[in-house]
């Protein structure tokens, strides 16, 4: 599931991409009000039970169906020691078809990783139907989980890069209070997370 594994990598502490970079792909304006945005627990359980209702919505999709069932069929069959010609040739036929599928999902997807700036982020987001019940139901507009979830991106990295003792200092367009919060919540992300993967 596309869209709740980009959600779960957003909460994680390990450091992947420096926080500029993600800095670097925003507008102006956007880091300006990202640097004095504070993250909540309050707002992070609504973003939770957004993703909790998203994922039940996405469970039901034909599409994630017909995934989860050819991984399952392709992990049987690369788990063999031998394969047949045939189920080489089934391997090859599920992975095209896992590829078109997840082509087709990339435009359905409420990832927060690929540069977009807030509003189109949260038109997006807007866009799917599931996402916008989810939001109305936790009184969240799609700008605001755009927001939070870049927030806790850029948080996150950095929280990670100071435990990792590769950075000192906060970075530019990083809300100090936000890194203190990754930390201080660390074990209530991770639990989060762990929930949103096992999904």
């Amino acid at each position: 599931m596309n869209t709740l594994c980009a959600l779960a990598i957003v909460v994680s502490l390990v450091p992947a991409l420096p926080p500029q970079s993600a800095a670097k792909v925003r507008s102006d304006a956007d880091m300006k009000e990202l640097a004095t945005y504070t993250l909540t627990m309050d707002t992070l359980n609504k973003v939770d039970r957004v993703i909790q209702r998203v994922t039940a919505e996405m469970k039901k999709d034909p599409k994630v169906i017909e995934t989860t069932k050819l991984k399952a069929e392709l992990k049987a069959l690369t788990d063999k020691d031998d394969t047949t010609e045939a189920e080489d040739k089934r391997m090859e036929t599920i992975r095209e078809r896992l590829e078109a599928l997840e082509s087709s999902d990339d435009n359905n997807s409420m990832s927060v990783g690929d540069g977009q700036d807030l509003n189109a982020m949260a038109a997006k987001i807007q866009a799917l139907p599931a996402a916008a019940s989810a939001l109305r139901a936790e009184g969240l507009s799609a700008r605001e989980f755009s927001k939070f979830m870049v927030a806790l991106l850029q948080a996150g990295l950095a929280a990670g890069m100071q435990k990792a003792g590769l950075i000192k200092t906060t970075p530019e367009g990083t809300n100090p209070a936000n890194i203190k919060f990754m930390l201080e919540h660390e074990a209530e992300l991770q639990k989060m997370q762990k929930a949103w993967d096992a999904k």
